[in-house]
């Protein structure tokens, strides 16, 4: 034995992984246990780690398939292998570091045509079969560098396209399911691998777009998601064409229309459904608990598709085909495309024939919609709300044209109110088309306040009654009479005081939900409003304001305990302000002392986000700087002693609106900020918190270190220099999420424009504290070069925040 004991610990671990890979061998190929499905893949796991982490195992491939050729029952072991082994090394937990990661995927490269002739095969097992399509998946992803592996890459698209178009029928005609869904995953990953070779031709083998017909054959599939799982790919090759080629439309348009046919058979409903056809939103269809809540979120999906692709289809035919009044028959597939995108690209289009052609469409269909019965029973529900639903993509058309077409749409959509199904979404239409044409509805102001006290008094702060008071409130917005705007409010605010008060007089404590929805009538009508008043003229609400604020105090004293409640009624307060701004500053003393004693009794994260609105407004006023100064001592003195205590600051994580507070101090009194005595407290607790996983709390330290950095030179020589140091260590050795590092970039880039004599300093000594070997220090993780490009791309003197940002994503690569 050697003396020397570096050499002799060197000795024993490579006869310990040698060990370890003979094990693993002789447990892969034990049938008694490869069985067991898990046992299996965790052994397949383990054995592809051990073969991209150990160096000194020179052939790990070759060495498993001579183990496990012997026999056909080894072959779906075999497969774990092969499959694992891209997966292990695509994926950030194994840390082997970008070096080793790249030499490995040359080394592997060719390791797909060994399970080639199992795809063709449709008499294997379906978990057999799995195996090999995963393990093919992965492997596409070579073919993506088609300059490196361009003779690969041609032959998995021969063999796909003539060998396993047959299989995917068979597995149809034989209803199974899984194979279906893993010929569609081929499909889709040789397309996606190509995709851009398809587009811009470079490569003639790799570019005939006749491989495409390879995604129609799922399209008639009966399952939603074999259909479903193609639409990113279609989509991609969209985006494509749209931003790169735009010549090809007419070659790929053959394909898109079989496409579109498809979709939209697929989005039938059965011919006895009643009612609207299911949510057409990804969050209400998920919630929704019908039969036909896949249905729902499949046509969620296709309509998303179908608006962003439709340029390539091309939106003509269908207008005509409505403008023809094949309405209803169009209707039968109760299935909307929706045209804004389209009408809004024709709207800069130069093409004026093509764009008159579409206008003289639409008035057409718009008679053909609003004449349908408004009568329960005689026409669908659902062609009524798919026509309001086109009415509402039309509103830039509606408000730029006649107004006698307007005021029949506003009379039809005003009828429509009285049909439950029908009610939001005709109070949809009306608050759309109010955000296009305030002044074209004055002239329907009395029907349309009609309607909505109605609406809110019968459907008590209902969606749809929200929707109407949000209308009403910009129309009014736009009204020149004083007087007619003080009637109009008073009749809008008095039902929801009156219904507070009412409310309020019932002592009881499950009450709230209904106090809960007047506040959110209430915000919604003040989010709406925006009067253009002047700072010497007197602003409408304040009368009414006058008449809440004290209803308001007794809510918060009764309800001060429920986190829904408050967050209600702060946010009414946030949009008062907002709405009348400079005008509200007379109820700065009672608000502020409101939300300053809820938050020392019950600290909800919501009033720190009120006050930093509040100083947003009011902060360069002179007269309340004192008053905003002694506040926000105030608040900092309670929320740290809260983030002070152990793990205050992972368990109060939601109290990170203080760092967005204390931005806005800095941003509207910075002088006064800088004097007062909690600022150093401030900066001293977000540096050791950087690490934390908590997206906002870093993108609001990072915001409120950007203003401390243009406030004071000498406040960032005493901690940027620490704060440096752990903002890189946060990105190379905690792996902080992309959006956090973008953040971090920007914020580094920052420090180097204003501070550029300090920062090549600062950044060698931060790039010393982090390692550049494994713990144990055999394995050179960094290599000299590579740490001195890192540091000499960052100290560049044009180095952008995009540039910062890839080469520290570049370097914590190294780490992984």
């Amino acid at each position: 034995m050697n003396e020397n004991s570096e050499v002799t610990c060197l000795s024993a671990q490579i006869l310990r992984h040698k060990a370890l890979c003979d094990s693993l061998l002789d447990h892969l190929s034990r049938i008694e246990l490869t069985r067991n499905t898990t046992v299996r893949v965790q052994l397949a796991v383990a054995t592809a780690d051990l073969a991209l982490q150990y160096v000194g195992w020179e052939k790990p491939v070759e060495d498993v398939v001579e183990k496990l050729k012997t026999s056909s029952e080894h072959m779906l072991t075999l497969l774990e292998f092969l499959t694992a082994l891209p997966e292990e090394l695509n994926t950030s937990t194994i840390r082997i570091g970008e070096n080793r990661r790249q030499y490995c995927r040359e080394k592997y490269s060719n390791c797909g045509k060994q399970i080639h002739e199992i795809l063709k095969s449709t008499n294997c097992s379906n978990e057999l079969h799995k195996s090999p399509y995963d393990c093919l998946c992965d492997i596409f992803e070579l073919c993506e560098s088609y300059q490196k592996h361009w003779s690969f890459a041609v032959y998995l698209k021969q063999q796909i396209t003539q060998y396993l178009c047959q299989p995917y029928s068979q597995a149809v005609i034989d209803e199974n399911l899984d194979k279906a869904q893993d010929y569609t995953r081929i499909y889709t990953n040789l397309i996606e691998s190509i995709l851009e070779c398809l587009v811009d031709g470079r490569q003639l083998d790799l570019s005939d777009l006749s491989c495409l017909h390879l995604l129609l054959y799922p399209l008639e599939h009966s399952d939603y998601e074999v259909v479903q799982s193609t639409l990113y790919t279609w989509y991609h090759l969209g985006e494509l064409i749209q931003t790169n080629n735009e010549f090809i439309i007419d070659k790929v348009k053959s394909y898109m229309d079989k496409l579109v046919d498809v979709l939209c058979t697929q989005c039938k409903l059965d011919p006895d459904h009643l009612g609207i056809p299911p949510e057409t939103d990804e969050k209400s269809s998920k919630n929704n608990g019908t039969s036909n809540s896949d249905l729902s979120e499949f046509r969620y999906r296709v309509q998303c598709f179908i608006e962003d692709t439709i340029y390539i289809t091309g939106s003509l035919n269908c207008f005509q085909c409505l403008s023809s009044f094949s309405f209803l028959l169009f209707q039968k597939n109760l299935f909307f495309i929706y045209f804004k995108k389209m009408f809004d690209k024709l709207q800069s289009s130069s093409s004026l024939s093509w764009e008159e052609k579409m206008k003289r469409h639409f008035p057409n269909v718009i008679q053909a919609i609003i004449s349908t019965p408004i009568q329960t029973g005689i026409v669908h529900t659902a062609i009524k709300y798919t026509g309001v639903r086109l009415i509402s993509q039309l509103e830039n058309w509606i408000a730029k044209n006649d107004q006698q077409i307007l005021k029949s749409i506003i009379q039809y959509l005003l009828s429509l109110l009285v049909d439950k199904e029908l009610r939001h979404i005709s109070a949809d239409t009306i608050l759309i088309i109010s955000q296009q044409g305030r002044k074209q509805l004055l002239n329907d102001l009395d029907q349309i306040i009609q309607a909505t006290l109605w609406l809110d008094l019968i459907d008590n702060g209902s969606d749809a009654a929200q929707c109407l008071l949000k209308a009403l409130s910009k129309i009014i917005s736009r009204l020149t009479s004083i007087d007619d705007i003080h009637r109009y409010l008073k009749l809008l605010f008095d039902q929801q005081i009156q219904s507070i008060t009412q409310i309020l007089s019932t002592q009881s404590d499950t009450n709230y939900s209904s106090i809960t929805k007047r506040l959110d009538c209430l915000t919604a009508i003040f989010k709406s409003l925006d009067f253009k008043t002047t700072h010497e003229e007197i602003h409408p609400c304040i009368t009414i304001v006058q008449q809440f604020l004290p209803l308001l105090n007794l809510i918060i004293v009764r309800y001060r305990s429920l986190g829904k409640l408050s967050e209600c009624w702060s946010c009414t307060i946030r949009f008062i302000i907002r709405s009348m701004r400079s005008h509200a500053k007379i109820f700065f003393q009672p608000i502020v002392e409101l939300v300053i004693s809820s938050y020392d009794d019950v600290p909800h994260s919501c009033f720190l986000y009120l006050i930093s609105i509040i100083i947003d407004e009011y902060g360069n006023d002179q007269d309340l700087k004192s008053s905003i100064i002694v506040m926000s001592e105030h608040l900092t003195t309670k929320t740290f002693s809260i983030l002070n205590k152990p793990d205050g600051f992972k368990e109060n994580s939601d109290l990170v609106d203080f760092y967005r507070l204390s931005s806005r101090l800095l941003q509207r009194c910075p002088l006064e900020y800088r004097k007062s005595s909690v600022i150093q407290p401030i900066i001293e607790q977000i540096i050791p918190n950087y690490h934390l996983e908590h997206r906002d709390a870093k993108i609001k330290n990072k915001s409120e270190l950007s203003e401390i950095r243009s406030l004071s030179m000498s406040l960032c020589e005493t901690y940027i220099s620490n704060l440096l140091t752990a903002l890189i260590r946060a990105i190379v050795i905690s792996h902080v999420p992309s959006s956090i590092r973008s953040s971090i970039s920007e914020f580094v880039c920052e420090i180097k424009i204003y501070m550029s004599d300090k920062f090549p300093q600062w950044l060698q000594k931060s790039l010393t504290e982090i390692p550049r070997t494994s713990k144990n220090g055999l394995v050179e993780i960094v290599t000299s070069k590579q740490h001195e490009q890192f540091y000499k791309a960052l100290c560049e003197s044009d180095t952008q925040s995009s540039t910062i940002d890839y080469e520290l994503e570049t370097f914590a690569k190294l780490y992984r």
